[in-house]
């Protein structure tokens, strides 16, 4: 969004999340044989399972350190090597370990879109006739007890509920059947294989297109009383947005910590923008919205569990007129188990009176993704701009809601990137705003329209039951409630 001027010496530039940035060769490894991502060499153990977890020698003699708001639930042991190694002994001794999982914003990377036991994508010709033929599909996943219960299931410590849904075969699918415990977990190496070239390093070109940015001509008479936090990769890095264009005066609270090249090799990265591309979003559709950036994202795209769900816990202790209403979180990720800490954090914001909408994810398979999929929170899929599914979006009975998420237009940078001209057009000159695809963008559109009912005096939890949950709206199999 903000002018960024690279011309002599760069700005002081802010610390990222975690103190990590530029490509994540050495902060990202991918499961091997499993879809899955995680930060190496890191441990996480419910606090109760401590005292027992330390009686394994490598971590023996492993300084525990504390997550701030998470530590009276999780201890995080570091530099544990061969962290899938004793975290297969730990779990084999009853001790709930897991990994500091990586979830993504623009795509987990990870080789999942081909999972066997998926129904056919939705994009797919005849697909909403198979699923029209199978009573399985017509019914809507949060209809299932399981996920009407915030401390179930996939919360701290459990793993999959005993709930029948988990017998249906869809979870017969390898993915879940691949057990901590069981090889490659025991490989002595750690590998770090991935579906694409840019897996090892996260180095891709951003699919963000330059384009005009969308003007103010909505001011004044928004809901400025409702609070939506972005929890993304943080706002520009100047307070100074274009003149004229529709974060121009917007009501934004908390750090602006986003730049368009944080390894300043003078080209975008991936998930540069991010966040304040949604806020673009949610303020073009319900302007006034005091929108809180929550940095927890590098700008390649990547953030881990730890860090994530240590910001949630943070945004539910505020009260008053502080008090979050919804939480946009436009990224996730795949467990074979759980995000125990995650999932904790979640509930708790939910307990609150958080509402929490989170992308559904851009792999085209039907595994769950987290958080999308936890219990209570609105995931959402994308459409492209004649309301048919878009081909990379996730789906399954567990998406909750549908918008578009196809050639969105909202704000970016103003800044020029070292990018050739390609047929004439310069790809990377942007003037402010940008036009991209992805369930990220979906997201926050279903999140501006239940701000607007809250402005009209429901609750966030009536305006989920009116907007989302009532069965008299349209629907799509396996994409959930259509929002316009």
């Amino acid at each position: 969004m903000a002018e960024y001027d690279d011309s002599g010496e760069r700005p002081d530039l802010p610390d990222q999340p975690s103190g990590r940035s530029g490509p994540w060769r050495n902060r990202v490894r991918f499961a091997p044989g499993a879809a899955f991502a995680y930060r190496p060499g890191e441990v996480l153990v419910p606090a109760s399972y401590v005292e027992q977890a330390i009686s394994h020698p490598i971590l023996a003699h492993h300084e525990i350190e504390t997550q701030g708001l998470l530590e009276d639930a999780f201890a995080l042991f570091r530099n544990v090597p061969k962290t899938l190694h004793v975290i297969a002994e730990l779990r084999r001794d009853g001790v709930p370990a897991q990994v500091n999982h990586v979830l993504f914003a623009t795509g987990c990377c990870c080789d999942c879109g081909s999972s066997p036991g998926c129904p056919p994508h939705p994009s797919a010709s005849g697909a909403e006739e198979d699923y029209a033929a199978n009573p399985f599909y017509a019914n809507p996943f949060y209809a299932n007890p399981f996920y009407a219960n915030p401390a179930g299931g996939c919360g701290c410590g459990g793993g999959p509920s005993a709930n029948p849904f988990y017998a249906n075969p869809f979870y017969a699918n390898p993915f879940y059947a691949n057990p901590f415990y069981a090889n490659p977990f025991y490989a002595n190496a750690e590998p770090n294989p991935g579906a694409t070239a840019s897996s090892a390093n996260g180095r891709r070109r951003s699919s963000a297109v330059p384009t005009d940015p969308p003007p103010r001509d909505n001011a004044g008479g928004g809901p400025r009383s409702v609070r939506v936090a972005i929890v993304d990769t943080g706002y520009a890095h100047s307070a100074v947005e274009p003149s004229g264009t529709v974060l121009d005066g917007a009501n934004v609270i908390g750090e602006r910590q986003d730049v368009p090249t944080d390894d300043g090799d003078d080209y975008l990265d991936p998930a540069a923008g991010h966040g304040t591309f949604i806020a673009g979003i949610i303020e073009q559709i319900a302007p006034g919205c005091a929108l809180q950036i929550v940095d927890v994202l590098t700008t390649y795209g990547d953030g881990d569990e730890v860090t994530i769900a240590t910001a949630l816990l943070a945004l539910a202790d505020q009260e008053g007129d502080d008090h979050v209403h919804f939480a946009n979180l436009s990224f996730g990720g795949y467990s074979p188990s759980a995000m125990s800490a995650l999932a904790f954090a979640i509930a708790k914001l939910q307990a609150n009176g958080t509402v929490v909408v989170a992308s559904a994810g851009n792999d085209a398979t039907c595994v769950p993704m987290y958080p999308a999929s936890l219990p209570g929170v609105v995931g959402v899929a994308a459409l492209d701009e004649d309301g048919a599914a878009a081909p990379f979006t996730n789906y399954g009975p567990w998406v909750r809601a549908a918008t578009q998420g196809v050639n969105i237009v909202s704000c970016s940078f103003e800044w020029n990137g070292a990018e050739p001209l390609q047929g004439g057009v310069d790809p990377d000159d942007f003037a402010g705003g940008a036009r991209w695809s992805g369930t990220s963008f979906a997201a926050p559109r279903v999140v501006a329209r239940l701000a607007r009912l809250v402005n009209a005096g429901v609750t966030p939890q009536q305006a989920v039951l009116g907007l989302i949950d009532d069965p008299n709206r349209p629907h799509k199999p396996m994409l959930g409630t259509v929002v316009e």
